[in-house]
């Protein structure tokens, strides 16, 4: 009875080494099920993402993969996060048990590469949720960290196609940022140097050649054509990208609106608009408000209604925080124009500046 006691608990111990170290790397059945979990999500097909993540949570209980899946879902759907939301908790727990796994893989030989990449990407994604609204300081604590694991991914890009991510972020981001902000150069002098056109190519590799990260290097590459490389046409292309492949993404659709009214597109503009009326949320709501703003304001030339809808853009994007700022400078822009066209001229001056306390993006300020 003993011997089948002893033989029982060796093979449940074999069992849970085996399980805790589980790699998705050389398993395509297991990464496409993290695709499609990842595809569900971005489209805001919860349910259907819930069951992927649910298999994975299932077969592989002790990977960071399924925590840091799930973290993604909470995260998208209740956008726009924000730190009120309860769910806030939710996410930032799940981000932080991704961590805490992840630094048992990296102790790992045959894990490693998994270790680095979900403990950078864990934090990395918990430090975009802060800043984004607009608390920077809880991000210093895991800075150090982050930037070791950059600089890991460099030599370990090639055996693990994720890192062209965090890799051409660095490359492009360590130039360009100090350039449009030399306030920084002193800070960036005694770090690696990197190489903006490099950094573009390793980015466009990610889009084609990863499964986590695919849709954050076609967002970047947009963000990155519209605030550094002033190319509101390549950032079109990839923000038409993430609308066609994910349109029910109430963020993409934002986002792609924004910039076919600032391309002056607005037929193609309203096409998109007609999709989001199929939403009630206030996000929505405070897109729609933009759009009806500027459209009532370039197109129709209806002052009184432009006007209204700028200021009821202003204050939904102020119930959303930080988070919004970027629609919260479209609608002072748009009041700082109006009042100008009315000879107001210190009133545009005002709303002016109010717009540049909100955004650095040149194509909202020089609208």
């Amino acid at each position: 009875m003993r011997r089948k006691v002893a033989m029982l608990v060796l093979v449940v111990l074999c069992w849970a080494m085996t399980s805790a170290q589980v790699s998705y790397l050389n398993r395509p059945d297991l990464l496409d099920r993290v695709d499609s979990c990842l595809r569900y999500t971005y489209s805001f097909s919860f349910q259907k993402a819930n069951l992927f993540q649910r298999e994975l949570a299932g077969e592989t209980p002790d990977h960071p993969a399924p925590y840091f899946l799930e973290a993604l879902i909470v995260y998208w759907e209740n956008f726009p996060l924000t730190p009120e939301d309860k769910a806030s908790e939710m996410f930032v727990e799940l981000m932080d048990r991704t961590v805490e796994i992840a630094e048992k893989y990296i102790e790992n030989d045959s894990t490693h590469l998994e270790g680095v990449f979900f403990d950078l990407f864990g934090r990395a994604f918990t430090a975009m949720f802060w800043a984004d609204n607009g608390k920077e300081g809880k991000v210093a604590p895991d800075l150090r960290t982050m930037f070791r694991h950059t600089k890991e991914g460099f030599e370990l890009k090639e055996k693990f196609n994720e890192f062209y991510f965090s890799t051409g972020l660095y490359n492009y981001y360590i130039e360009a940022y100090p350039e449009a902000h030399p306030v920084y150069k002193p800070l960036v002098a005694f770090m690696q140097e990197g190489d903006k056109k490099l950094g573009l190519q390793q980015l466009n590799y990610a889009i084609h050649n990863t499964v986590f990260l695919k849709v954050e290097s076609i967002l970047f590459m947009s963000l990155i054509q519209l605030k550094y490389e002033k190319d509101l046409n390549s950032a079109a292309i990839f923000a038409e990208r993430l609308f066609r492949e994910y349109s029910k993404n109430i963020f993409y659709q934002g986002h792609l609106v924004t910039i076919l009214l600032h391309q002056h597109r607005y037929q193609r503009a309203q096409e998109i608009l007609e999709a989001m009326n199929k939403h009630e949320d206030n996000y929505s709501e405070m897109v729609r408000n933009m759009a009806d703003a500027f459209m009532a304001e370039k197109v129709a030339g209806n002052d009184r209604l432009a006007g209204k809808r700028y200021l009821q853009t202003v204050e939904l994007a102020d119930s959303f925080g930080p988070v919004a700022d970027q629609f919260k400078a479209i609608g002072y822009m748009g009041l700082s124009r109006l009042n100008e066209q009315k000879g107001l001229h210190s009133e545009a001056r005002r709303y002016a500046r109010k717009a540049s306390n909100y955004t650095a993006y040149r194509f909202i300020l020089d609208e």
